[in-house]
This record gives C-alpha cells, structure tokens and sequence, in this order.
C-alpha cells in the first residue's frame, strides 16, 4: 500500500512536471521567435533577412555596413540589446552572405533598405525605426528620403559622400578592424563587389529631403576609415528632429558596439524610446546625454 501511494505520489509530481514544462514551452515557441526569408527587390536581386519576433508593436531595421553580413557578431549584438524592447529585423545587404548581387557601393543599396522598410509595413509595423552602420547608413539616408516610412534613424559612422571616405590606414583604429576579422574567424564578414564608377546619390544631399524621421548621429572620434566631420556634415544639413554624438575615443562602426557597448546600448535605446511612437520601452535614468 505505501509502495502504492508513492508511485502515485511520483506519477502526479511527474504529471505536474510535464504539464509545466508543455506550457514553457508553449510560451517559448510564441516569442522571441527568429525567421529567416529573402525579399524580392530590382534587377533579379533578392536580399537575406533574420527576423526577431518578440511581440512588440515596432519594429527596428539594422542595416548592415560594407563588409557585414547579419551573421557578424557585432550585428547579432546589435539585434539581441534592441530585441529588448523591439521586434528586429536584420538583413544581409546586396553581395553580402546570403543575399544575391554585388555590393554597389551605395548606387542602389538604397533600394535593399527600401524593400525592407515595405515588408514591414506589409508585416504590420506602424512603427518603424532604423539603426544603420557606415555605408549601410548612408543607403538608409538615400532610401528614407525617397519612400519615408521610418519615425527614427540611428546613424552610425554614416558616409556624407561616398568620394569623402578618408582611408587613414596608418592609424590604430584599421588594426582593430583587421584583428576583430581574424579574432572571429572572418564569420559573417566579405562582399562580392560590383563596378565601384557608377553613379551614386549622395546622404549630404539626400538628408536634407528628410523631414518627419528623427535622426541621430553617432560618431567615433578617432574612426579611421570616414573622420567625424561626416556625421557632423550630416547633422547641419538635416532639417528633421536630431542630434550628434561622438564617442570619446571611438573608432569606426560596429567597433562602437564592440568598445563601448554599455555607452551604445543607453544611447540607442534612449533614442528610440523618446522617438519611436507607441514604444514599449521606457527612457531609461539619467536622460540621453548628446555632448
């Protein structure tokens, strides 16, 4: 009888286990969930997306720079910290990882940004932000000013003009570039480049076109690779809601995330909290610090 009693005893422990575990893992299945596809854009050209589900009523776009696909560690970063209080999609930008095409050097990655921005909206999304890197952010500033769509921007070592691009590899900051390549095994990094001559729109003439989005600017200090004064052309030129940044001792890009990811995290965060409508998120304590 008491050998009875404790199997029973066992059974329903059991019992409860299991229906405990199913309900987790229902929960689970529904969010965060990350699906994967590919979006038909221009000239037979399809472009690679990971999508962060996690229920949240806006969406944020990471629009990946030269070099980058999503599988780069510094862009999953990127998506885990705004998938906090963001559903997030990132994408692999033309001639980078899974998407197909060459890499146009901003003659028509604008479009790749385009496309992005109306299957979120055919998704549902009222609310659409974009965190773009380097030339990645320069095809959000072309794209934005031609389709609109977006409530904020976080532009990250953004190009003026694509002639511009400085190019001091001398300095220690290309050093750190080539070492975090090899330190991750070269993982979500390469392009296939296509004719570098074409024209090209240019962000310092696009920005000025750009009126409803709010638009944040972060800069590293010593970026290497396109100097400050690129954002900071960038922010004069702009007539929307804005602010500058720059990242004492910072270097290029996703180098930020990398370097001085709690600073990042904060700023980023704080910016669409007070821009993004219909945000889940809060501002977080003390308030954005643009100095």
């Amino acid at each position: 009888m008491k050998g009875q009693k404790t199997f029973m005893y066992n059974k329903i422990i059991l019992l409860i286990a299991v229906s405990a575990a199913t309900i987790l893992t229902v929960h689970s299945d529904a969010f965060p969930e990350n699906v994967s596809g590919k979006i038909a854009v221009q000239e037979n050209i399809e472009i690679a997306y990971d999508h962060y589900r996690n229920g949240f009523p806006a969406v944020i776009i990471v629009s990946p720079g030269f070099y980058n696909s999503k599988d780069n560690r510094w862009m999953r970063k990127t998506a885990e910290f705004l998938s906090s209080s963001y559903d997030v999609i990132v994408f692999d930008p033309r001639g980078h990882g899974s998407s197909s095409g060459e890499f146009m050097w901003t003659s028509r990655e604008d479009a790749d940004v385009a496309a992005v921005i109306r299957f979120a909206e055919d998704l549902g999304y009222a609310h659409i932000g974009i965190l773009g890197y380097s030339l990645g952010a320069s095809a959000a500033i072309n794209a934005v000013a031609e389709v609109g769509g977006v409530e904020s921007m976080v532009l990250i070592s953004s190009v003026s003009r694509f002639g511009s691009i400085d190019f001091h590899f001398w300095e220690p900051g290309m050093f750190s570039d080539l070492f975090d390549n090899i330190a991750c095994g070269w993982q979500g990094k390469g392009a296939r480049c296509g004719n570098i001559f074409l024209s090209k729109k240019y962000p310092i003439d696009s920005v000025k076109k750009i009126k409803d989005t709010s638009i944040l600017f972060i800069h590293g200090e010593h970026d290497w690779i396109v100097k400050p004064r690129h954002s900071k052309k960038l922010y004069e030129a702009a007539s929307c809601t804005k602010e500058l940044k720059i990242v004492k001792n910072g270097l290029h890009a996703e180098r930020l995330i990398q370097l001085h990811y709690e600073l990042m995290e904060k700023v980023i965060l704080d910016w669409f909290a007070v821009t993004i409508k219909n945000s889940r998120s809060q501002p977080l304590d003390p308030p954005l610090n643009t100095g």
